[in-house]
Parts: structure tokens; C-alpha cells; sequence
């Protein structure tokens, strides 16, 4: 009887672990080849030599790199292979990746497409006309091939089939809040592993708080009304009425100073010098520096699920940006400028 309750007892527990230890060993050999696969293009001794080269033609000779092919003939055709390569990469992780994470990357590559999205609806709203967008996703791709060549009324329309809550009447502010609010969520809503939504969580909500303080210093540097209507909630560290406390302060040292005991502080804190040269890009350049640092920091935390993926496509897309600003101040003989913009980790 003792060994029939002993076993029955056995093939419970061994029920109940081996999925989550299949699982597991599913992300043995992705999350090597993430950790095994270097990222030059957010190191300060690399992109200082890439910004003394002369002209793109060496700029793209010099780029040696297996995730990132450089091709065209000029600086938005450059910046265009870039994206297409990011795009590759991504698709690359998730192919990699146990079937049950692969959704999450789908959404990430929607998410890249969040400018373009908002680019078409500023140009619809104007009245012009669309140009070629650039798209990562699938979704994307179709969405801004639905807004070509419709009406407004029409376009209402179709952002509202794609879950957008949107109409033109609104201020562009929260048309915009509407699209970054609705990637967030898809985000959040991907279904995952249990195993693997702490870290999803912590990435997502780090990303809120991060755009909400963006916006907040953007906005108070500028003298922009009404910032609230940008601001979505529900971040990592920074409560609802945190941001409004924020909000009611136009200095932006004593903005810097409320946050405070926030993993961000150290980080502003340290770009405060900057900023006075160069103003509130300083302090962006900063909050993007820490994104990177937080990715590293859920890999550590998740080494054995979807953590070490996470920070892989954070510093494949920030190796993009700094790649397309290269290409962009060789092509117009601004290298010493472009530093305002690189995030170096």
C-alpha cells in the first residue's frame, strides 16, 4: 500500500515539473546562441571609428558584421537595409525560440512599426499623401497598406478594426498615446509560459515608465500643454500619481530629483551635465542607456526562459539606431553631432 501511495505520488510531482523542465531545456540552445553572439554597434571604441570614416561606401565596408548587411547607395536606402536587417534578426530569434515565446517576438517586430504607424495618421490627418513606410511586421506591413489612398473617415475606420480607439477628432497627442497604449498592451497580452511572464512583465512595464519620463521632460522642456493626455500608466516603478506629482513641476532639476530612489535617477542624474550642452536629447539618450542595462538585468533574472531574449533584440535595436544615425551624419558631414544621439552602453 506504502509503495502504491509512494508511487502515485511520484508520477504527480514528475506530472506537474516535466513540462516546465521540457521547456526549459527548449531555450538551452537559443539562449546560448544569443549569448554567443556579439553586439559592437552600442560600444564607444566602435562607433568612434565608424564616425571617422569619410563617405558611406566605407562606412559600409566597414561594418563587419554577420546580423547586419549594409547595402544602398545613399543614406535612407542604407538606413532602409538596416531596418531590414533588424527585421531579420528578430524573425531569426523568435525561429530559434520554443514554439509557446515565438508570439512575443511578432508583437516586438509590431512594436518597431509604432513610428511608421504614427507618421501615416499625421500625414492622413494633414492630408497628404502616404509615403512608403517602413515595416517590420506583417501586421504592419498590411495595416499601412490598408491606410493607402482611403479617406479619413475611412481610415477611422480600419485603425479601429485593428483595435486602435481612435478618431480623428481627437488631439494627435492622444491619438498617439492611443497607438503606444495599444502595443503595450499586446504585449501584455501575449500568452506565454508562466515561467516566462515575470520577465515579460518587468520588460513591458519598464518600457512604460521609460516613455512616460520621456515625455514629461520632452514636454515640460518645450512648454508643451496638456502632456497628460501622452502619458499611459500601469509602469515598473512609477505610480499614477507619481507622474501627476511630476506633472506639476516645470524644472526639470526638480523633476530629475523627485524620481528619486528610482532605478532611472542614476542615470539622469549622471546626463545632467549634458543636458545643459545639449538639452533634453541628453536625457532621452540616458533613459535609453538604462533600457539596455534593465534588459541585461532580466537576463540575469531569467537565464533559463525568455530572458536572455529579451535582451538580445534590446541591443540588436538600439545597434540599428546607432548604425542608421552613423549613416545618416557620414552622409551629411555631421559625425560630431551624431553623438548626441548614439546610446552607448
Amino acid at each position: 500500500m506504502i509503495e502504491l501511495i509512494v508511487t502515485i505520488a511520484t508520477i504527480a510531482i514528475v506530472a506537474k515539473f516535466l513540462p516546465s523542465f521540457i521547456l526549459l531545456s527548449k531555450f538551452a540552445y537559443p539562449n546560448a546562441k544569443f549569448s554567443a553572439i556579439p553586439y559592437p554597434y552600442i560600444k564607444e571604441r566602435e562607433l568612434s571609428r565608424l564616425l571617422e570614416l569619410k563617405n558611406l561606401e566605407e562606412f559600409k565596408n566597414n561594418v563587419v558584421s554577420r546580423d547586419f548587411i549594409i547595402e544602398g547607395e545613399d543614406a535612407n536606402e542604407v538606413q532602409k537595409s538596416i531596418d531590414k536587417a533588424l527585421a531579420k534578426i528578430i524573425t531569426m530569434a523568435k525561429s530559434d525560440s520554443p514554439r509557446k515565446v515565438r508570439k512575443f517576438y511578432d508583437v516586438y517586430l509590431e512594436k518597431l512599426d509604432v513610428d511608421s504607424i504614427k507618421k501615416a495618421v499625421r500625414n492622413i490627418i494633414e492630408e497628404k499623401e502616404l509615403e512608403e513606410y517602413v515595416a517590420f511586421s506583417e501586421e504592419g506591413k498590411k495595416l499601412l497598406q490598408d491606410l493607402k489612398g482611403v479617406e479619413k473617415e475611412e481610415a477611422e475606420k480600419i485603425l479601429q478594426q485593428y483595435g486602435y480607439e481612435i478618431n480623428f477628432e481627437m488631439p494627435i497627442e492622444e491619438i498617439e498615446k492611443e497607438i503606444d497604449r495599444k502595443m503595450m498592451e499586446k504585449l501584455f497580452e501575449v500568452k506565454l509560459p508562466n515561467s516566462c511572464k515575470k520577465a515579460r512583465d518587468k520588460f513591458v512595464k519598464i518600457l512604460i515608465d521609460v516613455m512616460n519620463i520621456k515625455t514629461i521632460l520632452r514636454g515640460k522642456y518645450y512648454g508643451l500643454k496638456n502632456i497628460e493626455r501622452s502619458l499611459i500608466y500601469n509602469g515598473w516603478e512609477i505610480s499614477e500619481w507619481q507622474m501627476k506629482e511630476l506633472l506639476k513641476i516645470d524644472s526639470i532639476a526638480e523633476i530629475i530629483s523627485m524620481l528619486e530612489g528610482t532605478s532611472y535617477m542614476p542615470f539622469l542624474r549622471q546626463a545632467i551635465v549634458d543636458f545643459e550642452k545639449e538639452g533634453v536629447v541628453a536625457l532621452e539618450r540616458a533613459l535609453d542607456k538604462y533600457i539596455i542595462k534593465a534588459a541585461r538585468e532580466i537576463a540575469n533574472e531569467n537565464p533559463l526562459g525568455l530572458g536572455p531574449g529579451i535582451r538580445f533584440i534590446v541591443e540588436k535595436e538600439y545597434e540599428a539606431r546607432n548604425l542608421k544615425a552613423i549613416a545618416k551624419a557620414i552622409a551629411e558631414g555631421m559625425q560630431k553631432e551624431a553623438w548626441k544621439v548614439l546610446v552607448v552602453e
